[in-house]
């Protein structure tokens, strides 16, 4: 067997190709990575925008502008297009989460309209691209509809950033009575006991890094919707980098979701 061979045989079945293909068979990995594509683009606009406003035009600049402007719009509606009657999914989790029986009511209320919030967003977005991209249906105003998904959206991340907040202060009040076991435990010489709060320190650090790491992705997307609906004027490069960064999060969420499955 040929050296060449050998190699793509080697390459074929190693682990990463692997984890490649677990990633590019699964819906959201392909969105998170089409996501990836456009808010980097739409920073690249920006940032060769404000460079050609103090620099002046060349036609190298113009050319990557264009580039990365087509960039966008087609990933844009690639991802609608992927997400399309995606909003059928949340109007089940929403039904789900109004019939389950949480231990805490905010964070189940929080978590319904969280859901609502998604099926509003997902519902007017598939609507919004029947009517412009596929022309399949009239719309006599495009742009309400839009207005609609990004307060779907709106509702959906600020109800994600509250219940994060408020799983981490319930998080904070018991790591305080956790510190208190530990110490009677520590007094004690209770083997069983030290274990046990063992077990629930790990836990609790698992469940708070979750928890900080959902609030800080929920905040950095809601600079998109409160820019998109006009409710403050953030810099635009502001809302690119935020949803670059949060795009990057998907991913690695996506890539050990991809790794565990190996």
């Amino acid at each position: 067997m040929s050296a060449p061979l050998q190699l793509a045989m080697a390459v074929a079945n190693s682990n990463a190709a692997n984890v490649y293909v677990r990633y590019a068979s699964m819906l959201v990995g392909r969105d998170k990575a089409c996501r990836l594509g456009q808010y980097f683009s739409r920073l690249m606009v920006y940032l060769i925008t404000e460079r050609m406003k103090t620099q002046g035009k060349t036609t190298s600049s113009v050319e990557w502008l264009s580039t990365f402007v087509k960039m966008q719009g087609v990933l844009g509606t690639t991802r609608k297009l992927m997400r399309a009657g995606k909003f059928f999914d949340f109007l089940q989790l929403f039904v789900r989460a109004l019939l389950s029986k949480g231990e805490d009511e905010l964070v189940q209320a929080l978590g319904a309209l969280h859901k609502a919030g998604m099926f509003v967003f997902m519902a007017a977005d598939t609507l919004g691209v029947l009517g412009t991209s596929m022309a399949v249906v009239r719309l006599r105003d495009p742009a309400r509809i839009g207005r609609i998904a990004q307060r779907g959206w709106l509702l959906a991340l600020a109800c994600q950033a509250l219940s994060a907040a408020y799983r981490l202060r319930n998080i904070a009040m018991r790591e305080a009575d956790l510190r208190r076991v530990r110490q009677h435990v520590e007094k004690t010489a209770d083997v069983m006991g030290d274990r046990e709060c063992a077990v629930e320190e790990q836990m609790m650090r698992r469940n708070k890094a979750q928890a900080v790491r959902e609030l800080v992705s929920s905040a950095l997307d809601l600079t998109i919707p409160i820019k998109g609906l006009g409710l403050l004027n953030i810099n635009e490069g502001v809302v690119a980098l935020a949803g670059t960064i949060t795009s990057l999060m998907g991913i690695q969420d996506t890539l050990a979701k991809a790794c565990g499955a190996i």
